[in-house]
């Protein structure tokens, strides 16, 4: 709870500081700009504030209470829910002149707030206002950066980098998310540094306690998470980040020796086509010798903007599962999910989509009491920005 309380303040503290600093006038130090834009000295704000809310539906065709293995933890249920009421407080940093600094505390309320918890160590915002509602309270980014021209280095609670899609639904076109999604860690509690080479490349390392787990770290998780952005051309970019370690595992009880890889190619051909393609790998291997379980699949996204304010997209997937991270039936998932965007105002953001699951192996993972090896489900998400 004292460490609870430390960051709290301390983000306090930063809020504080960084008004007091922008009380000053803005003093000019780029001729050829206004004094007083955000990339040409202190803003009166230097803090922003921003958010969503998103709520929906999304049901099966099976009559199942649950989605089955396409929808793990929180995001199972079949009834309307608000899936997060997001919150981010930013001072955002620019360091073209040379050193400054930033920080960003995020919020999350919601349905979907439980998978963007602490969960991997069972503290910090763990359990956050859960509830029998299957709602929860998430601190998803509480994190400070420094940075000195091409250098930053950020440490706190921050967002996973392995994947090309994020917890954060505003970033993501369909409602739901890939196979690959689920495999892949959502938070870090660490410190990392990246590095921008030139204009083409980036890359990034850092120490962190693990997948999803906090700065408490009970268990002594140690990892390294590294990677690399790079632009293959003007309109196409790769990028490649592995977390790997070790990570006692709550409920198994056990410590693995884990790895967790994804490689995302994104091309953009046209102002109005984007081609995304995604392979993920993940082992986890307890010390012991005594459980093995393994996971890689590859998905691919076609988006097409048919205006400013519609967009239609496909994802198609395979993911093959050896048993242990979404369902207890080892085997071959395969999804193909059609959705729409539809955004009436800037704000407003409202995703219909249509999914269908099928299963090739020796179970039964989807329907009533799993009864089923396919699927058939759809839903609408709606997002408010403000």
């Amino acid at each position: 709870m004292k460490k609870v309380q430390f960051f709290v303040g301390l983000t306090i503290l930063l809020l504080g500081a960084s008004i007091a600093l922008a009380q000053s006038d803005c003093v000019p130090c780029d001729p050829v700009c206004d004094p007083c834009e955000p990339v040409c000295g202190l803003s009166n704000v230097p803090f922003t504030f921003s958010g969503w809310i998103e709520t929906g539906i999304y049901t099966n065709g099976n009559g199942g209470g649950n989605n089955g293995p396409m929808h793990t933890g929180s995001r199972q249920r079949t009834d309307f829910a608000m899936s997060q009421l997001y919150l981010s407080f930013e001072k955002e940093m620019n360091t073209r002149r040379g050193f400054d600094w930033g920080a960003k505390t995020d919020f999350v309320y919601g349905s979907h707030a439980g998978s963007m918890q602490t969960f991997g160590d069972g503290t910090f915002d763990s359990g956050w206002g859960s509830n029998e509602h299957g709602y929860s309270l998430s601190a998803y980014n509480v994190c400070g950066t420094v940075g000195y021209k091409d250098l930053t280095v950020t440490a706190g609670k921050f967002t996973g980098r392995v994947g090309w899609e994020g917890s954060a639904s505003k970033d993501n076109f369909f409602y739901t998310h890939s196979y690959c999604y689920w495999i892949e860690p959502a938070t870090h509690m660490g410190v990392i540094g990246d590095y921008a080479v030139n204009k083409k490349l980036s890359l990034g390392a850092g120490w962190v306690t693990g997948m999803d787990s906090s700065y408490a770290n009970p268990n002594s998780n140690n990892a390294v998470l590294t990677g690399f952005n790079y632009s293959l051309t003007d309109d196409a970019a790769v990028s490649y980040w592995i977390n790997a370690g070790k990570q006692y595992d709550m409920d198994a009880r056990k410590r693995f020796d884990y790895f967790v890889q994804s490689v995302c190619l994104e091309w953009t051909p046209t102002k109005r086509f984007t081609y995304v393609l995604q392979y993920n790998l993940r082992n986890d291997n307890a010390v012991d010798g005594s459980t093995q379980y393994s996971s890689f699949g590859v998905n691919n996204h076609f988006l097409y903007k048919l205006s400013d304010q519609w967009g239609v997209g496909t994802r198609i997937e395979w993911l093959r599962e050896n048993g242990g991270f979404l369902s207890n039936f080892g085997g071959d998932y395969y999804e193909c999910t059609l959705g729409l965007n539809w955004n009436p105002y800037k704000n407003v953001s409202v995703r219909p989509e249509v999914r269908y699951d099928w299963y090739k192996g020796a179970g039964t993972p989807f329907g009533r009491s799993a009864s089923r090896v396919d699927q058939v489900t759809g839903g609408c998400g709606v997002i408010v920005m403000f």
